[in-house]
């Protein structure tokens, strides 16, 4: 990949990059950090590009990995659930109402137990540690029940998008 191109591909990403690092941050300054680097890595990867078929997931998956980066530099003794964050669709959607739907949908198939802790930690935005507070549980526990409803929320979304193709 050429300058021209790199320019043209990559670099208009940025301001949509930035609100992504800013919604995992919470903080410009290190937002901003976080997109330069990821746009010097992807400069520096510019040969391997070619074999790259989504670009913008593409830079979305390295900026969010830079991101998780920072958060351990910040406090490296706090598990951070980074399934999550990469499941997490940051990037500007105009059909945002009808893919909450969708998943909510989706949601409500898990197992009770499954359900319940998901709605607790993204409708209700409990901390973890609350979670098991609330349902007496271990924080390996929970990692592990939200690792299966993560497993399975993923697994209904690629049989979604099979049946779309």
């Amino acid at each position: 990949m050429d300058y021209e191109t790199f320019k043209k591909r990559i670099i208009q990403l940025q301001p949509s990059l930035q609100k992504v690092a800013e919604s995992i941050l919470n903080d410009a300054d290190q937002a901003t950090d976080a997109v330069q680097d990821t746009l010097l890595k992807i400069w520096d990867n510019r040969r391997r590009m070619n074999r790259v078929s989504n670009l913008e997931g593409y830079c979305v998956t390295v900026l969010k990995r830079r991101c998780i980066d920072i958060l351990r530099e910040r406090q490296p003794s706090v598990p951070i659930d980074e399934e999550a964050l990469m499941l997490a669709d940051t990037l500007p959607d105009n059909n945002f109402e009808e893919r909450y739907r969708q998943v909510r949908a989706l949601i409500d198939q898990l197992p009770d137990r499954h359900r319940e802790i998901i709605l607790m930690k993204y409708e209700q935005e409990m901390p973890n540690s609350e979670i098991e507070k609330a349902l007496q549980i271990s924080s390996t526990n929970l990692y592990t029940i939200l690792s299966r409803a993560y497993k399975t929320l993923r697994e209904a979304l690629d049989r979604q998008k099979q049946q779309l193709l």
